[in-house]
């Protein structure tokens, strides 16, 4: 081949081999990525969901205690009534994360657990004054508040500590409530329930408030 064409000539084989070379490496590469990270699953720790359940209640108790509340929260379904009292726990699936997630699987045997509470015939008054002081104590107790305003009629109160403990609570003026909410991390359940179901027949206890 004559000198002059033998240096383009490998330049274009080169590039034709990147252009065609790449491609293949990182679609090889995302498949190998895909099935490690598939292959070691969440790192969710391995927690029965009534002992979930309980640290949820025990955390939704500690702030009705520190909002100043001074009734009961029976332990009673929400229905559709939004103007009455509810105390109820639920569960909701974990989804994969990493590029697991673009499949927006549940991870199997996993769950998140929740807590929610409502107490009824709240006035503005009262409920913004627990808002206040739910904010004290979730700032002296760790948490980081991200929300306190007012939305439209209502008040809102969000706080979390790392990315999955959450804690939210708003005053309702058109059902004059006041509802908590506690979100606890994912984990697996050992017996191998999953989503909804880890939270079957489980009841919160009855909040109480502090002794004084």
């Amino acid at each position: 081949m004559n000198e002059r064409l033998r240096g383009p000539v490998r330049a274009a084989l080169f590039v034709v081999l990147c252009v065609v070379g790449l491609p293949v490496l990182l679609i090889v590469g995302l498949f190998v990525w895909y099935g490690i990270d598939k292959a070691t699953g969440e790192n969710f720790d391995s927690v029965r969901p009534a002992d979930m359940a309980r640290r949820a209640t025990d955390r939704s108790q500690e702030m009705y205690e520190a909002s100043g509340l001074t009734r009961r929260v029976p332990s009673v379904p929400g229905g559709g009534d939004y103007s009455a009292a509810a105390n109820v726990l639920s569960a909701d699936y974990c989804h994969q994360s990493g590029i697991e997630g673009i499949e927006d699987t549940p991870e199997p045997r996993s769950y998140r657990m929740y807590h929610e509470w409502r107490l009824n015939a709240v006035t503005e008054a009262e409920g913004t004054a627990a808002l206040d002081r739910l904010e004290a104590h979730l700032k002296k107790t760790g948490w980081t508040v991200t929300d306190h305003r007012k939305s439209g009629d209502d008040w809102e109160l969000r706080a979390n500590k790392g990315d999955d403990d959450r804690l939210s609570f708003t005053w309702w003026s058109h059902w004059k409530t006041l509802e908590g909410f506690t979100g606890m991390p994912c984990a697996y359940d050992p017996a191998g329930a999953q989503g909804d179901d880890a939270a079957d027949q489980l009841y919160p206890p009855v909040l109480r408030p502090a002794q004084r």
